[in-house]
């Protein structure tokens, strides 16, 4: 279960999937005057101190979250009537295709794929998802062969193994394969865990020993969860990855910047 701000994040974007503009306020999160889990969650993680400010304290918190990836919200809210619009239907959408697909095994490769289709609108250079199962190169010859374009030398895949740990690569605009840098992008359709994250990367750090441009420590290695990463739930001392959660796929409001100092 997503953070409680993140619970009500999801349950406003089924709210205005249905309908936008719409009201929502800390009445809907009672019943017959009694607080419902959820508004007591809100309350006790954002420190409020009377149901009036929950709703507004989550959406500030959520605003914030969204700024430090340099996104904004997909709705408005006006605080003075509790009304909601819907800004960008888009993610908005996402967001609940997403939500009906966290921790279902079956879905792994929708997940996997809209992963990859939202990554594509949001970054430049070129994204290939290459988890099993595939829609064309399927066998371990057409796998191999099609990473070798992406500057592996040697074959990954060698025995039963069906991905070698790899769902998608993101190669970035800069140098020429080999010595093009990229992004690893593993998938879990789940909520946040480090131990699953540890467990997928193990494949994924082996494979990429089978580049031949660069080595493996070049390229950043990710982990996007069905879920919100917020930084209470990392571990202080450094990670040897890079925590993604689905606001890390919302549209950018600036897509590139430059600071000189």
């Amino acid at each position: 279960m997503p953070l409680p701000a993140f619970e009500l994040f999801e349950i406003i974007t089924q709210e205005l999937a249905v309908a936008s503009p719409m009201v929502f306020t800390h009445h809907n999160l009672q019943n017959n005057g009694q607080n419902l889990p959820l508004l007591n969650a809100l309350l006790k993680s954002l420190k409020g101190s009377s149901v009036l400010d929950a709703i507004p304290r989550a959406v500030d918190h959520l605003q914030a979250h969204f700024a430090e990836r340099g996104a904004a919200l997909p709705f408005n809210y006006q605080r003075t009537t509790g009304t909601f619009t819907t800004s960008d239907p888009g993610y908005v959408a996402f967001i609940n295709d997403m939500q009906s697909m966290r921790g279902l095994g079956k879905r792994s490769r929708d997940f996997e794929c809209t992963v990859a289709e939202r990554l594509r609108d949001r970054t430049t250079g070129s994204i290939h998802r290459v988890g099993h199962p595939r829609d064309t190169q399927k066998t371990t010859a057409l796998f191999n062969a099609h990473l070798k374009t992406l500057g592996f030398d040697r074959p990954v895949l060698l025995g039963r193994d069906k991905d070698g740990g790899l769902a998608i690569l993101w190669l970035l605009p800069l140098g020429a394969v080999p010595h093009t840098p990229f992004i690893s992008v593993q998938c879990k359709n789940g909520e946040f865990s480090l131990d699953a994250a540890h467990k997928s990367l193990l494949t994924a750090e082996a494979s990429l020993t089978c580049h031949a441009g660069l080595n493996s420590r070049v390229h950043v290695p990710c982990v996007l969860f069905n879920d919100y990463i917020s930084q209470d739930m990392l571990r202080k001392h450094p990670s040897s990855f890079v925590p993604l959660g689905l606001t890390d796929l919302a549209p950018l409001t600036n897509t590139t910047t430059l600071t000189r100092i």
